[in-house]
């Protein structure tokens, strides 16, 4: 499986050079005195109440707030080649007092400078190869946005467009550098990976057929060491995937239908295969459009979740507190985006219920029981004088009724940013 793998990875790259321009009008220094510039400052506020009810461990009890500074710069092409650099540093304002409830102090206080960008881009056509240090944004493979200090990767990747109505994707990923930095504690989750056995990626997305979109991700490593990914610590290796299917409807109002279906595949002893579905139905009107939506995981385990730390980035009914990826989770979800008509202003309203089975409960740390989550997410862009300026608050409330025990729990995010 391995010698595939790799002899799948050197025929896209050998594509990609078999294709090189014979000539370019620049010179190197050209290329790089021409470079762009970009940059960002990050804010992020989190509180959350005191909660007794462990599912909200991860964020209970927070009162923490830091910022960070992100520089890049990329050089202009040269025969298809691109230099990409990036610096991000972070700050902890330290006004929270740690008491050690809360992973957010350890996640939001980070005083760290990380090389979180140093690849090289060769282009062509529609094609790119990126080797080195780098962000990845795909369903099961993503760079975590959540706070101001950011996940990145030391990864090849190959992106092509060139076949008709095709986006492809295929990585190989050989160290996942954490957010946490030096700042890291002795927790796993916080340590930065060395893949020893890379992992692999493969990620496609189809619009052949009219109205109809299909995508799916395949992913896979071998390693034996802890891969420290939350909401399950998988150690041994496994194999991940997932596939989507979204179609507009011929109806008369704007209608969409949406199912996926997911799972892995666990190599250590002692873990059960985990699998997934949901299905979605949109409805667009004029000022709103909804989102009604259903998914269900199995009861054998946690599903080992997008690598990142962003656990329910590919399910339909993800929520800012709440995991629906846990085991024997069902959730069903409705979310409308509401359009008041200003401009520079996204609002999106959605609520939650989660219903756990017992032996869901006893196979996963998180236990949800019975649970309703509300979530408001409102974006706010600035043009004119502040172009390039935009916040976000994003809240949850969350009511509980656990192995007999009712509680509720706030929590809210606040962010400012500002890209140059």
């Amino acid at each position: 499986m391995r010698n595939i793998k790799f002899s799948l990875i050197a025929v896209l790259a050998m594509g990609t050079i078999s294709n090189m321009p014979l000539y370019s009008a620049e010179t190197l220094q050209d290329s790089l005195v021409n470079g762009k510039f970009s940059g960002e400052f990050r804010f992020l506020y989190a509180g959350g109440t005191n909660s007794k009810i462990a599912a909200t461990n991860p964020v209970n009890n927070s009162n923490v707030g830091s910022g960070a500074i992100e520089l890049n710069y990329i050089s202009a092409p040269f025969y298809g080649f691109e230099l990409g650099i990036g610096f991000e540093s972070g700050h902890d304002f330290g006004f929270h007092d740690y008491d050690g409830s809360s992973e957010d102090d350890a996640r939001n206080s980070v005083s760290a400078t990380h090389l979180h960008n140093f690849f090289l881009k060769y282009t062509y056509s529609k094609s790119s190869l990126i080797v080195g240090r780098q962000t990845i944004k795909l369903p099961l493979l993503m760079n975590s946005g959540a706070f101001p200090i950011e996940d990145y990767f030391e990864a090849a990747t190959f992106v092509t467009k060139d076949i008709p109505d095709t986006l492809l994707n295929v990585a190989v990923v050989s160290k996942w550098y954490k957010r946490y930095g030096s700042d890291a504690t002795s927790s796993v989750v916080q340590q930065d990976i060395h893949y020893d056995d890379p992992l692999y990626s493969i990620y496609i997305k189809n619009n052949s057929i009219p109205n109809l979109t299909l995508d799916g991700q395949y992913l896979s490593t071998n390693e034996e060491t802890n891969d420290g990914d939350a909401p399950i610590l998988v150690s041994g290796g496994f194999d991940q995937y997932y596939v989507r299917g979204d179609y507009k409807l011929p109806t008369a109002l704007p209608m969409t239908f949406g199912i996926m279906y997911g799972g892995a595949d666990f190599d250590n002893t002692g873990e059960e295969d985990a699998s997934f579905y949901g299905v979605k139905l949109g409805l667009a009107l004029e000022k709103v459009k909804f989102d009604l939506a259903y998914t269900s995981v199995d009861d054998d385990h946690d599903y080992p979740s997008t690598l990142g730390h962003v656990p329910d980035a590919v399910l339909y009914t993800a929520m800012l507190t709440n995991q629906a990826i846990t085991a024997g989770t069902d959730t069903i979800s409705l979310q409308a985006d509401i359009d008041f008509g200003v401009k520079g202003l996204k609002t999106i309203a959605k609520v939650a219920h989660f219903e756990q089975s017992d032996t869901g409960m006893a196979n996963s740390a998180i236990r949800l029981d019975e649970s309703d989550e509300v979530n408001l997410d409102i974006k706010y862009s600035f043009d004119g004088v502040l172009k390039g300026f935009s916040t976000r608050l994003y809240m949850g409330y969350s009511d509980y009724d656990v192995d007999g025990v009712s509680d509720d729990f706030t929590y809210a995010r606040l962010y400012l940013s500002y890209k140059f």
